[in-house]
């Protein structure tokens, strides 16, 4: 086996947690949501935490397929790094289970916000430092596309201030919009 297999295997696996904590919680909010009208945006941040982590698994084949060499210090604050925020960002995302719907979900959601925000926050911050520290490293130029992702961590600090529900489904659309057209003209122009 090719160092790549070994690291994949790995990144693969707690991924794949990261990926059923998420799938979890969304089917929580889907069998047990009476009130999706007012909750929405929650079920809106697990789809959206879904598609960054498939999104990141292409990436990071992309990035590391044709490597054979990467240190275990790249290794820790790269692939590593990355895959275990995505695995804190899917235990924090606020859905409250069955047995505590005592607690109407968008108010559950405003409670238990903020360690899910900071938490998404370090991701992206983590994606975008190490793949610019990639780039640097193989003498790539990183294109206006790839330098507006940055948009993405600043939006997802205001999760964390925002204080009612209505603020939330502003933030979660916008965040949505800015994501879905980045990853649309991303995949148009590679």
């Amino acid at each position: 086996m090719s160092l790549f297999e070994y690291i994949a295997i790995l990144v693969s696996l707690v991924l794949g947690l990261a990926v059923s904590n998420t799938l979890t919680k969304v089917s929580l909010m889907v069998q047990f949501d009476e009130a999706f009208r007012n909750s929405w945006h929650v079920l809106a941040w697990g789809l959206l935490v879904l598609f960054t982590a498939v999104g990141y698994f292409f990436g990071f084949w992309r990035m590391y397929s044709d490597r054979s060499d990467i240190s275990i210090l790249e290794f820790t604050l790269a692939p590593f790094l990355s895959v275990i925020l995505f695995f804190l960002v899917s235990r924090f995302l606020p859905v409250n289970s069955a047995d505590k719907l005592r607690m109407p979900r968008e108010e559950y959601f405003l409670t238990y916000k903020n360690v899910f925000f900071l938490c998404f926050v370090f991701l992206w911050l983590q994606l975008l430092i190490s793949i610019n520290i990639l780039r640097n490293n193989l003498g790539i130029e990183a294109t206006l596309l790839e330098r507006s992702q940055y948009i993405l961590p600043i939006l997802l600090i205001f999760g964390v201030f925002l204080k009612t529900t209505k603020q939330q489904q502003i933030l979660v659309s916008l965040y949505a919009a800015v994501y879905v057209i980045q990853e649309f003209i991303s995949t148009s122009i590679g």
